[in-house]
């Protein structure tokens, strides 16, 4: 009797452990659905305000928790430095990367955050909990 007990609890709880596992990868393949479908528009979006040097634009895809690359600026501080450092092609930088393209970086993406990078690894983009893309910062040294 305990055995037949031990043997469906068993069975049980690999059911469970099966069911959970399926969820979350439905959950993560419907995020990345989300993300994807919304990247053109997002992208779109973004590299019309790149190369017009349109702070409110980008503001508006910025996250409050912008990662300037280490300074600690917040969104509208980072652009007010872009626009004094323009003579050391600050905004032509910005406007190169961009030129590039993104793609997806896999490795940042299995920690939670849908995240994609520029081409030449200068800046990145994440698809947060909101189901928004967010310029999200400075790829760090």
């Amino acid at each position: 009797m305990t055995s037949v007990i031990l043997r469906s609890r068993s069975v049980f709880s690999v059911l469970l452990l099966l069911i959970i596992a399926c969820n979350s990868l439905a959950f993560k393949s419907t995020a990345d659905a989300a993300a994807n479908r919304s990247w053109p528009s997002f992208w779109r979006q973004f590299t019309i305000a790149v190369n017009k040097r349109d702070h409110d634009g980008l503001i508006k895809v910025m996250p409050a928790d912008f990662f300037d690359g280490g300074g600690g600026m917040t969104p509208v501080q980072w652009l007010r430095y872009m626009d004094e450092n323009v003579r050391n092609g600050s905004w032509r930088d910005l406007q190169r990367s961009v030129a590039r393209g993104a793609v997806a970086h896999k490795q940042w993406s299995r920690k939670g955050v849908i995240t994609r990078v520029t081409r030449d690894n200068g800046y990145y983009f994440e698809f947060r909990k909101d189901k928004k893309w967010y310029f999200a910062g400075v790829v760090g040294d």
